[in-house]
């Protein structure tokens, strides 16, 4: 997947849609790059100027001459790139500069119109409905890397994705790639640096001899004569930490289960993941994200008494629910077969968490009871779940399965009290605390961190409580805030996996600390609840910013297959259906914890 990825971002790159594609050497990069400044009455000029072009070089085919511009602007010289869209498919796009803006915004809209003038492929009424976006390139800086920068994450000090464009010089050549080419082409910046090398080594004997620059834009578009500019950065409107209201919470909510829903196919599963870039649904399988987004649903149907919630929800039981096998050696015990064979814990956890959910609190009573049985065979006397049913029988993932079989466990419980259940909270604490102590993970703590409140809620159990806020306490040291990180839109985020990075599992750390938070409250700890409360509040902020909005979907063909979703990270579109079960489940959580008082 990724190397067609590579070709069709080269297959648009290489060939010079997106600016100039070998121009001459400019002046010398100056040490700070920095986004030009540009207003937004001044943005609106701009856009109005490069409409104005097009239409005289469609209607009249000559060149638009401004008899005006804004005295802002004439002391500005740079570089543009304009891009012409349609029902998010890119059409043209021309550079100019580094000039005067408004002669390059000129020049730009002239290299993107004359190739569709002269294939005839466009008219009047298209320019006026056309999507016209403008990028304006501001001074490069040298990134200096001993070694090759095609190395994996040599650069990522360098340059943040979606944020830097990065520009390739060698002798009296250069070749540019703005931020936007990156995000809207479901890619990552190592990769397009791994393939951009390939394609120079038959020009370069060495690659190193390539110099390597980064470089910010100023970024907008106008989508159709007459209509208000839409400004974004890394492709999107940065929500501030206001934006975090019950109201707002709730639209995105109700927003993302309706997508959901959409995503669900007639058997009771959903399609994997949406490429908005290649505009096409991945067939991947995977058993575990297909239950776990079906419990999403039937939280959200518990919560919400949404009817097309437990309609989905009840859909997707009962077709997961078709591989319950009973094991031979135990008295109503069973779980979830896969057609893979491999029969994961986690799918059994997950489905028994759907049934929990589920409104109707006693459809599934007589399934679950068989599920955590069969989950209890899979622990031993030290604590440790064996995380697949036989044949398979592994005891790799014990970062995941144990945690959602526990937690499934507690939801049970929830329904039918029981000793068994407790004691298998009593011995699996005991190895799974020295576990994570030994091999501290992030992927570890949401999972554990609620079954443990859960029960710690139930029994008021000290130990319980203090192994969630030492997990807690972890995860919670790795968020993204204004203290730590200079991009708005990256605050809350979580950088569990690389410094100043963070993406969607922060969506998964949200269920934990939303518990945490509420666990917190409960045994009277003020100062932990307060801190506790700011970490869910801007974790949300973050899980927000990643569901994608009608204006971010400009280059997105089809908006109903991405409007709603959740992207892999700010400057990565790939909307994969498990990254919507987590932020449904997470922002639910988070709403109850900021606002059940009011």
């Amino acid at each position: 997947m990724i190397a067609n990825n590579l070709s069709r971002m080269m297959a648009v790159l290489l060939i010079g849609i997106l600016a100039a594609p070998v121009t001459a050497l400019a002046s010398p990069p100056i040490p700070q790059e920095n986004a030009p400044p540009i207003s937004e009455i001044h943005k609106s000029f701009l856009s109005t100027l490069v409409r104005r072009t097009l239409r005289d070089k469609v209607l009249k085919d000559q060149t638009y001459e401004p008899s005006y511009v804004p005295s802002g602007l004439n002391s500005l010289k740079a570089e543009v790139v304009v891009r012409l869209r349609q029902s998010g498919r890119l059409l043209g796009a021309g550079a100019g500069g580094p000039i005067p803006i408004a002669g390059a915004s000129r020049n730009a809209a002239l290299g993107a119109i004359i190739p569709l003038i002269e294939a005839g492929e466009i008219s009047l009424r298209d320019v006026n409905e056309m999507l016209v976006e403008i990028e304006v390139v501001g001074p490069p800086r040298l990134i200096d890397i001993e070694g090759d920068w095609t190395e994996p994450r040599a650069v990522d000090p360098h340059i943040e994705p979606g944020v830097h464009g990065f520009v390739f010089r060698s002798g009296d050549l250069q070749q540019r790639f703005c931020p936007t080419e990156v995000f809207t082409s479901d890619m990552v910046v190592a990769e397009a640096l791994t393939h951009i090398a390939q394609q120079i080594k038959p020009i370069q004997t060495q690659v190193h001899q390539v110099k390597l620059m980064c470089f910010r834009t100023t970024h907008w578009y106008e989508p159709r004569s007459g209509v208000d500019i839409v400004s974004l950065h890394r492709g999107l409107i940065v929500l501030e930490p206001e934006y975090v209201t019950r109201n707002n919470l709730s639209k995105a909510i109700d927003r993302l289960a309706e997508y959901m829903i959409y995503r669900q196919k007639p058997s009771g599963l959903f399609s994997y993941q949406y490429e908005p870039a290649a505009d096409r649904y991945t067939p991947e399988e995977n058993f575990v994200r297909q239950a776990g987004s079906i419990s999403a649903l039937a939280y959200h149907a518990r919560v919400s008494q949404h009817r097309a919630s437990k309609t989905a929800a009840r859909l997707g039981i009962e077709e997961m629910k078709k591989g319950l096998v009973k094991i031979p050696a135990l008295d109503n015990a069973a779980f979830i077969a896969t057609p893979d064979r491999r029969n994961k814990l986690g799918v059994t956890a997950l489905l028994c968490m759907s049934m929990a959910y589920y409104p109707d609190r006693g459809a599934y009573a007589a399934e679950r009871e068989k599920m955590v049985n069969a989950m209890l065979w899979l622990q031993r006397t030290s604590g440790m779940f064996i995380t697949a049913f036989p044949p398979a029988e592994e005891i790799n993932a014990q970062d995941y399965f144990p945690g959602e079989a526990l937690l499934a466990m507690a939801m049970h419980y929830e329904h039918e009290p029981s000793a068994k259940v407790m004691d298998a909270f009593d011995r699996a604490i005991g190895f799974y605390r020295l576990h994570f102590r030994n091999n501290p993970s992030p992927a570890f703590v949401p999972w554990q961190s609620q079954a443990y409140a859960y029960m710690a809620g139930k029994t008021g159990r000290k130990d319980y409580v203090d192994y969630v806020f030492e997990l807690t306490d972890y995860l919670a040291a790795m968020q993204l805030t204004p203290s730590n990180c200079k991009w708005p839109e990256m605050w809350g985020g979580i950088a569990s996996y690389q410094e100043g990075r963070a993406g969607v599992s922060t969506a998964a750390y949200l269920e934990g600390f939303a518990d945490a938070l509420t666990l917190a409250r409960r045994v009277g700890d003020v100062k932990r609840a307060k801190r506790y409360e700011e970490v869910v509040r801007l974790a949300t902020r973050f899980v927000l910013q990643l569901q994608m909005r009608e204006e971010e979907a400009y280059f997105v063909r089809s908006h109903q297959d991405a409007v709603g979703g959740i992207r892999t990270s700010p400057s990565l579109n790939l909307l994969r259906i498990d990254h919507c079960q987590h932020a449904l489940i997470g922002l639910m959580k988070a709403r109850e914890a900021l606002y059940s008082t009011e």
